[in-house]
């Protein structure tokens, strides 16, 4: 990661900070796609973030391993943002929201997964857009805390 590429992905999560610091989330998701652009130099000329290169690294699903036409894709995070909410949220509730256990957790959950637009529908019409399973709630489950449990319980395969 190139100097100004670091400089602007910690700007970014002073941001990140400050939101969750302050219990207002409504724009979280545009403060972490930037962090996200930031750490793997997905910059315009200009050095701004680019989340359309997100296409071009992000995970992808078998279905989708051979399309090149970017609008019969989607993207989507791995772990949906009200998870990411949910763990940001633990931290404000226990006193904990510092910089980098917010870092900590973003790096550990914040990554995308490109898919058809077909399995997108998939998800959504499964109620697992915004959520994950159960499951992934339940230490006696063997979803429990699998990062992949929603695609997994649809059908959608992922390449390693």
């Amino acid at each position: 990661m190139s100097e100004i590429n670091g400089f602007n992905a910690d700007l970014e999560l002073q941001h990140i900070y400050l939101e969750v610091y302050s219990e207002r989330y409504s724009h979280l998701r545009t403060f972490l796609e930037s962090y996200y652009c930031y750490q793997h130099g997905l910059v315009t000329k200009q050095g701004k973030p680019d989340w359309i290169q997100i296409f071009n690294i992000g995970k992808r699903t078998v279905a989708a391993n051979h399309i090149k036409e970017r609008k019969l894709l989607v993207r989507e995070m791995m772990m949906p943002l009200s998870v990411i909410t949910g763990h940001l949220k633990t931290l404000v509730r226990d006193d904990e929201a510092t910089i980098e256990n917010i870092k900590s957790i973003i790096d550990e959950h914040l990554e995308y997964v490109i898919m058809t637009r077909e399995e997108h529908t998939t998800l959504v019409k499964a109620g697992l857009k915004e959520t994950m399973p159960a499951g992934y709630f339940q230490a006696s489950h063997s979803h429990y805390c699998y990062i992949n449990a929603r695609f997994d319980v649809v059908g959608i395969t992922l390449l390693t």
